[in-house]
């Protein structure tokens, strides 16, 4: 009697080990087929994002239409061979490294057409034509010509604090120049780097704020150059943005740069929750770049050099050349040196002045529409880049 209930017992294990056996084997046929099913919701959502990057990439083509048409969208002109205005090419470095020689004959050459030239010739002739005042009034007063040969010496201790004040008002506005140049180029190179974070993080997690950030960044870069030199950016906002967010941003209290960084400040704080803490600290330190750089160039446009010193150096160097026809009669120079010394020193202390207050105000100097153009295309190409294949 025990073999049989053994035997029974032994069946029963037999049966349940061959059951999950069968189980086991039925679930990965199911999860294997399953597998093999496509992801309907997937796909659409993939399809729906290369829409809206559509959308995206043939409203950033709109603003082509508006090159040339608005002054925000106009690339500065120059007659010089050689511009800082302008983000320069291999062929301008050859251009401008060619031998002496040859580099001083052209600047010869086109000596005419130099901006810097023409805005001097107005005081250079006034300059000179006090001279030839002086010498008349001189050569037909005796006494005054004997008088003034004391002046010969004391008009050579001019030139040393005249120089001084030239060269340290040329240096600090060309460190001006330089320090906004590196400023917009970091400006533009955080909206581009923020592009890309934008479409490798939030892409995929909300397409609609993702490529709402994108705009504002393709954009960024014209309205500081419109903010800046105060051409109206109205036309551009129309064209890129949709009817809710023109509205925002022309009744925003703010300026219009203030008012994008909140904008996208908001946006990445919507999204916080979802993303991944380095991404999130990423953009946020992104946008705390960009307003960083926008109170620095707002406190260099409103702050120029002291102007008390422009006056100065002014004064000295008008008292200067003034003063040197008078020197000049008193050492017996000819009426044919005096002018042609005057003209010549007229000519490069005053053209050293207008430099410097040429590139004290460095925003019309700076290739701003070539750097947001650039900045444009590459927050194009970020969410184009993010909606192809790419290799695993």
């Amino acid at each position: 009697m025990r073999q049989p209930k053994r035997r029974g017992f032994i069946s029963r294990h037999i049966v349940w080990i061959l059951l999950v056996i069968a189980l086991d084997e039925t679930s990965a046929s199911i999860n294997n087929n399953l597998d093999q099913i496509p992801d309907s919701g997937s796909s659409w959502r993939d399809e729906q994002t290369r829409d809206s990057v559509r959308a995206l990439q043939e409203d950033l083509s709109k603003l082509v239409q508006l090159h040339d048409h608005i002054p925000l969208m106009t690339p500065t002109k120059s007659k010089r061979d050689s511009s800082y205005i302008k983000s320069w090419k291999r062929t301008d470095w050859e251009h401008h490294q060619v031998e002496s020689l040859a580099r001083y004959t052209r600047h010869l050459v086109k000596w005419v057409l130099s901006p810097t030239a023409r805005a001097i010739v107005p005081a250079v002739v006034g300059f000179v034509a006090w001279s030839c005042l002086v010498v008349f009034v001189m050569h037909r007063s005796p006494l005054i010509t004997e008088n003034a040969s004391s002046f010969t010496g004391g008009i050579g201790s001019f030139t040393a604090p005249l120089s001084l004040l030239l060269a340290l008002k040329t240096n600090r506005a060309l460190n001006r120049l330089l320090e906004a140049r590196k400023l917009v180029g970091q400006m533009f190179l955080a909206t581009k780097s923020m592009s890309g974070v934008t479409a490798a993080y939030i892409l995929p997690i909300d397409v609609t704020k993702a490529l709402l950030i994108g705009r504002y960044l393709a954009v960024y870069g014209w309205i500081m150059k419109g903010y800046f030199r105060e051409e109206d950016v109205a036309p551009l906002i129309r064209a890129v943005f949709p009817p809710e967010e023109v509205q925002w941003l022309v009744n925003s209290p703010s300026d219009i740069p203030t008012s994008i960084l909140y904008r996208l400040r908001q946006l990445v704080a919507s999204l916080v929750p979802e993303l991944p803490r380095t991404a999130s600290q990423a953009l946020e330190a992104k946008i705390w770049q960009l307003e960083s750089i926008f109170e620095s160039l707002k406190r260099m446009f409103g702050n120029p050099i002291p102007p008390t010193y422009t006056r100065h150096t002014s004064r000295v160097l008008c008292m200067s050349l003034g003063l040197l026809p008078i020197a000049l009669v008193g050492s017996n120079a000819s009426f044919a040196a005096i002018i042609t010394t005057v003209t010549l020193l007229s000519y490069v202390f005053v053209g050293i002045d207008e430099i410097s207050v040429e590139i004290e105000h460095p925003f019309p100097l700076i290739p701003m529409y070539y750097l947001a153009y650039c900045a444009q295309n590459h927050v194009g190409n970020q969410f184009t880049l993010a909606i192809q294949p790419v290799p695993t």
